[in-house]
């Protein structure tokens, strides 16, 4: 037990390790080095701008949670989203059937009611990123 905290640690900084521009960055050193001096700035930053590649994204985002096809009358376009989770608790008043034992010690079942705390985890698109030909043309995020 006392080697497991340890170990989670050094998981849970890997994993977070992986998750960020500078991992992405190391990884793929030669794609990087394309970019111009002011893109490569932002990607270092984890930040994106209109005009951007879908490689120059995934260098500063990662890879996208969910992707979509649009369809409009000029054409289709690729949307790359990234997504956010926001949990939140609300007590509920819950009914409940409970065994006792009464006064002279005979075992029955009464109807009672008890709060509980439940949790919902709601999963929503923080960032969008549409993409024309390979190229960053809108990018819509959300302050939740």
């Amino acid at each position: 037990m006392k080697h497991l905290l340890p170990a989670l640690a050094l998981l849970t900084l890997f994993a977070i390790g992986c998750a960020s521009p500078e991992y992405r960055i190391k990884r793929n050193p030669e794609l990087f080095a394309t970019l111009p001096t002011d893109v490569q700035e932002n990607v270092r930053k984890g930040q994106i701008d209109i005009g951007y590649t879908q490689d120059a994204v995934q260098l500063a985002l990662g890879r996208p949670n969910r992707e979509y096809t649009r369809r409009t009358k000029e054409g289709q376009t690729t949307v790359w989203a990234y997504t956010a989770e926001r949990v939140t608790w609300e007590r509920q008043r819950a009914d409940t059937r409970v065994r006792v034992y009464d006064a002279q010690g005979r075992r029955r079942t009464v109807s009672d009611w008890v709060w509980v705390d439940v949790e919902r985890r709601q999963e929503y698109d923080k960032m969008r990123v549409e993409f024309v030909s390979n190229t960053v043309t809108a990018i819509e995020t959300t302050d939740r």
